[in-house]
């Protein structure tokens, strides 16, 4: 028994130094300007659906960055989608050149991925540069620049990103889904071994995307960015994650939401990628376990369990200093005050937003209904996907 639990706790602190060490990293040299040493022509691939005061602003960040040259298509369902109204507003004003795709509604498929299957008509031969991105960010003015850059000047194949969730209400389950998506954003990150592309950020050349035919996995898929991360590894092409490609992406959730968006993420991954979400539940488990089995020991008055439990709590520590010193450097006009509850909570709660993480990933087995935008879907594998049931919202869109 001693030298089972030894092992656990072994493989639990070696968890934890390399998450450690991997969110110092992330902090070197931060922030950094890294300029286009040239600036192609680029276009900006945007799925909208619906009309709010964070697409609105997402709007209007993305038609001001600074970039010389690029213009944006985004995708909506219908003309009946408020985001259709937005889109015409938005156009109206100055900024980057808007074209508004009109996709209509999937039978066979995600709707998001049949948004962006119609957009893809519209990429120009003079489009050097495509990314894609979601609504539901915040990108700041140097967004675009540095993805181009890291194409151009680096001589990546592929460019990813991440969100980073910043709670904007003071609810507790909004602040434990932040926490728990912060740490995942700072682990490592291996080009063509564990990298995933992100849909909110993905960035490569035309020519790149002519190459991986990525329609041809988007057809009757669900997930865009699952689906986009096998179409590169099937061509050979490595997907990197430079560290100022995250984007801001604002939340507001009760439980229900919490969970039900935390279960659909690694739903996604338990159908589209079983070797990636296996290795999930495995670093997300070992740890509780490790740290429950610590607990009951230390109060037997267990020298090695109070040590390890010691040890965690330092780089705990460190990892939470770390990530909110990244916000501070990438983000500093965030309103600390406004954030300062949940930083409590990522600081003084880790054992319960590790737990939530926990559930999420192991509530993605029981069934392969998704239910994700107003709709519901039945997903049997990563390209056979079926439209169940529209919410009445969606339903009225098609009228």
């Amino acid at each position: 028994m001693d030298s089972i639990f030894s092992i656990i706790l072994v493989t639990w602190l070696a968890i934890g130094v390399v998450s450690t060490i991997s969110a110092w990293r992330y902090t070197w040299g931060l922030p950094r300007p890294e300029a286009p040493g040239r600036t192609p022509r680029a276009v900006v691939v945007a799925p909208i659906k619906n009309a709010s005061a964070l697409s609105r602003e997402f709007l209007r960040r993305l038609r001001s960055q600074a970039y010389p040259d690029y213009r944006i298509i985004a995708a909506v369902e219908s003309e009946s989608d408020p985001a259709f109204s937005l889109l015409s507003e938005s156009a109206r004003e100055p900024g980057a050149t808007i074209v508004t795709i009109v996709a209509g509604p999937v039978e066979r498929g995600g709707q998001k991925v049949w948004n962006l299957l119609a957009a893809l008509a519209a990429i120009k031969a003079d489009d050097e540069i495509v990314v894609f991105t979601d609504a539901d960010t915040l990108p700041t003015p140097e967004w675009l620049a540095r993805l181009v850059s890291a194409l151009t000047d680096a001589g990546y194949d592929a460019v990813t990103g991440y969100r980073w969730m910043i709670p904007t209400d003071g609810r507790l389950s909004s602040a434990i889904v932040a926490a728990a998506n912060a740490s995942i954003v700072t682990l490592p990150r291996i080009p063509a071994i564990i990298n995933l592309c992100w849909g909110g950020t993905t960035a490569l050349r035309r020519e790149t995307l002519e190459r991986i035919r990525v329609a041809d996995y988007w057809r009757g898929a669900i997930s865009d960015d699952l689906q986009m991360t096998r179409a590169l590894g099937a061509a050979g092409c490595a997907i990197f994650s430079p560290r100022q490609s995250l984007l801001l992406s604002p939340i507001a959730m009760d439980w229900r939401e919490a969970f039900a968006f935390g279960r659909r993420q690694y739903r996604m991954v338990l159908i589209h990628a079983p070797r990636l979400w296996l290795f999930a539940a495995l670093v997300t488990l070992l740890p509780v376990a490790a740290a429950s089995l610590s607990m009951i020991l230390a109060f037997q008055g267990q020298i090695l369990a109070i040590a390890a439990l010691a040890a965690s709590g330092v780089l705990g520590e460190f990892r939470f200093r770390c990530r909110r010193r990244i916000v501070r450097l990438l983000w500093p006009e965030t309103d600390a005050a406004a954030l300062a509850g949940y930083w409590r909570v990522e600081r003084l709660l880790r054992p319960v937003w590790w737990c939530f993480h926990m559930a999420c990933i192991f509530a993605a087995f029981g069934s392969r209904h998704i239910h994700w935008a107003g709709v519901d879907y039945l997903v049997r594998g990563p390209q056979d996907v079926e439209v169940v049931r529209r919410g009445a919202e969606t339903q009225r869109s098609r009228s």
